[in-house]
């Protein structure tokens, strides 16, 4: 056998024991296929899932939120048509005239308690009326005609300001501070032409102080600071007299500590003379100012006949001195009185505070 052939025959077989590659099946591929899309999908899936789950929490809290502004809406109205209904029922109940008879609100029975709180403050300071008018120390004017000062003290709403407004007399009302209680007595003022200022300051006795009542141990600072923002509320204010007080100006020192201040701030104290041991005369000798003060507390009993008596006592007191000052309250009692005294009234001139002290002065 020749080399040639030798090598093909080596060659063949070979290429007889050389196995073939397996192809792949029709049936792998599809089922891969498949699976990929079932993956794919499943992905989608879940994705719109998150996405789903996510836009129904913000819609369900904007439901949450639209509910409750419904819920809150309807619970308005129902409140404003029990307030009617009941409103309507009332008027069926109470008819027109009766309701003029109806007792005060209990903002006016509050005001019914403090109506006598300087005359409380005096008394319990171991003052007594008869001796008043001896004890004070004035300066009597020589004038054609006495004159009389009429102030009402305690004034924090404006419907008490209505009501001395329409007396026939020039009555000078004294302004609460402004406080949560009664906090619109600045813009009171500014429809006044002649007011003062009525100034809460410690009492001896009285226990139903003020907010921000000037106490002995008010420093400078603290009176300064007070009457710094009481300028400030009432700029065209230039008298104050004071709410009890009893306490405060029987106190040398802080008298002593108060008036410059008062007078720094361009204010003239009007002594209410809420105690009988005042030193308020002291004080106003220290710097030449003329004492001025309260004669006749108009009101210590609440009943007309009392009222207008006492305002005889204020009128003959003006008769021998020149002039008299007499204080009351905004009750029902003494606005009464006040308007139905002209025949008392009739041999005095009744003046605002700011008149008869450029008279004394």
């Amino acid at each position: 056998m020749t080399k040639k052939n030798a090598s093909q025959k080596q060659s063949s077989s070979k290429k007889r024991t050389r196995k073939k590659s397996p192809k792949k099946s029709p049936q792998t591929g599809r089922l891969s296929r498949f699976l990929i899309a079932v993956v794919g999908t499943l992905i989608v899936a879940l994705l719109m899932g998150i996405a789903g789950w996510i836009g129904y929490e913000a819609g369900s809290q904007n439901a949450v939120t639209a509910c409750k502004q419904e819920v809150a809406r309807y619970r308005s109205d129902v409140d404003r048509l029990r307030e009617r209904l009941q409103h309507a029922a009332n008027e069926r109940v109470l008819p027109q005239k009766a309701s003029k008879r109806l007792p005060p609100p209990p903002k006016a029975a509050s005001a019914k308690k403090e109506e006598l709180s300087e005359i409380k403050d005096y008394v319990e300071a171991g003052g007594k009326e008869k001796e008043a008018v001896k004890t004070i120390e004035r300066k009597s004017l020589s004038v054609a005609r006495p004159k009389l000062t009429i102030i009402i003290d305690d004034v924090a709403f404006a419907s008490q300001v209505r009501a001395i407004r329409k007396l026939p007399w020039a009555v000078t009302p004294s302004l609460f501070p402004p406080t949560k209680r009664h906090p619109d007595t600045p813009k009171i003022a500014k429809s006044l032409k002649h007011y003062m200022i009525h100034l809460p300051m410690e009492a001896m006795h009285y226990n139903r102080p003020e907010d921000e009542t000037l106490t002995t141990k008010s420093d400078e600072a603290a009176i300064d600071s007070r009457l710094r923002k009481i300028r400030a509320w009432f700029p065209g204010a230039h008298f104050i007299n004071n709410h009890t007080g009893s306490g405060f100006t029987s106190d040398l020192a802080s008298m002593e500590r108060f008036y410059p201040l008062a007078k720094k701030y361009g204010f003239i104290f009007i002594d209410s003379r809420t105690t009988p041991k005042t030193v308020v005369p002291k004080v106003c000798r220290i710097y030449h100012d003329p004492y001025v003060a309260r004669d006749i507390f108009l009101d210590n009993k609440p009943e007309k006949g009392y009222i207008q008596n006492q305002l005889k006592k204020a009128v003959r007191i003006a008769k021998s001195h020149g002039y008299a000052i007499a204080i009351g309250h905004p009750h029902a009692s003494t606005l009464d009185a006040l308007a139905d005294s002209k025949k008392i009234l009739q041999g005095v001139d009744v003046i605002y505070i700011d008149e008869l002290y450029k008279t004394i002065r």
